[in-house]
This record gives structure tokens, sequence and C-alpha cells, in this order.
């Protein structure tokens, strides 16, 4: 081997650690803008898998459907998650390829929006064809699918506008590490038992934070 070929072989030796500890630092979500061929009722997106209550409909995959007209905020789709006046709720999560780990912090963002409007069946009415407009939160959880611990990492403001914004969270694993993101709509402070809608798009990857 001469003398050159010998440097660039070095050197390429050298780059490996570096770009394997970065790569750690990153964790890239599968169909982070929730993607799909069409929009579709009650239909968790790829990459994604549901955690609504047992015998409730999943997210949907808009625009299109409920009257909600608002365009993707990236890509051609986004998700749509309801509350219920039947303290219920929707929500979607994913296992990652990585680990946020215990006492590591991350930031994470995502687009969040309110539709003005969300016309749908309201449980509690008999089928009744109701607006869900009261705003909603976000709330981000760290799940371990080995253990089962979980954790509120994160949660947002209400969201109450019909138009797109990012929302970024800087959160710190406590309790265990975690191999799962979980996204949840919830209740907004104030308008608990109401029916609310809370739209999703454009995750970013989680990134650790240096110390």
């Amino acid at each position: 081997m001469n003398m050159k070929a010998s440097v660039i072989l070095h050197a390429v030796f050298l780059l490996l650690p570096i770009v394997s500890i970065s790569a750690q630092d990153r964790i890239e979500l599968k169909n982070p803008s929730f993607d799909s061929d069409a929009a579709q009722m009650g239909k968790t997106p790829e990459g994604w898998i549901d955690l609504g209550v047992e015998n409730s409909s999943p997210v949907d995959i808009q625009p299109g459907f409920w009257d909600v007209t608002l365009p993707a905020q990236d890509g051609r789709n986004f998700v749509a998650m309801v509350v219920r006046e039947n303290n219920t709720w929707e929500g979607i999560g994913q296992v990652l390829e990585g680990w946020m780990r215990k006492d590591s912090t991350y930031s994470f963002s995502v687009w969040l929006a309110k539709s003005r409007i969300y016309m749908s069946p309201s449980p509690n009415s008999n089928g009744e064809i109701l607006n869900f407009k009261a705003p909603t939160v976000l709330k981000i959880w760290g799940y371990n699918t080995s253990t089962r611990a979980e954790e509120l990492l994160a949660e947002s403001q209400p969201v109450g506008i019909a138009a797109w914004t990012k929302y970024t969270f800087v959160f710190t694993p406590r309790i265990a590490d975690y191999d799962e993101i979980d996204l949840v709509a919830y209740y907004a402070k104030g308008q608990e038992g109401k029916n609310g809608n809370l739209l999703l798009d454009n995750c970013s990857a989680i990134i650790q934070v240096p110390k």
C-alpha cells in the first residue's frame, strides 16, 4: 500500500467513531408528517400505532373529512385527533430506532393547529353531529416497551387557533429510558368533558441537547 492510500484509509477509520456517536444523538421518526396515499377516516398513519380507547375510532388522516379543509403544513396530509365528552381521547405512538435516556435532555418539535370546524358524531348525543371545537393540549409521553414504564415528558399550551404553529419541547426523562414516544390529545384546562380537536403535522427528529 502506498503512503497516500494509507493516509486516506487512516482518515476514514478516524471518522467512523464520530459518525456513530453523532447518530445516537438524533432519533429520526418514521413518517413524521403523517403522509398517506389518501386521506382516510379512522386510520392510523403508516409507521405509527393507535393509542385510542377500546371500541373508539382511531385518529383521522386529513384533510377532507368532517369539514376539515386546512391544508397540510408539510406534505399531503396531517393527523387529526379528538377528545370526546364521554372522557375518551385519541393518540398515536411510535417505537423508536433508538432510546431517550434517563437524565438526558432532548428537543422535539411539531406543528399544531385546531380546525375551526370539525363536524363529527357525538358519543353522548345519540350520534348527533356536533362541532368538536373545544381547544385541546398535546401530551408527550415516553414509554418503555420492555418494562412498561411511562412518563409524561411534556405538554403544550392550549391549542385553539386555526393556523399552524410550531411548538418546540425540551424535556428530560427522570424515571426510565424510553424507546417509544406517544402523542396524545387531551382536554385543555377548563374544557374537560367537551368535544375538541387537535391537528398535528411535521414532527422533527428527537435531538439530544448537549450538557
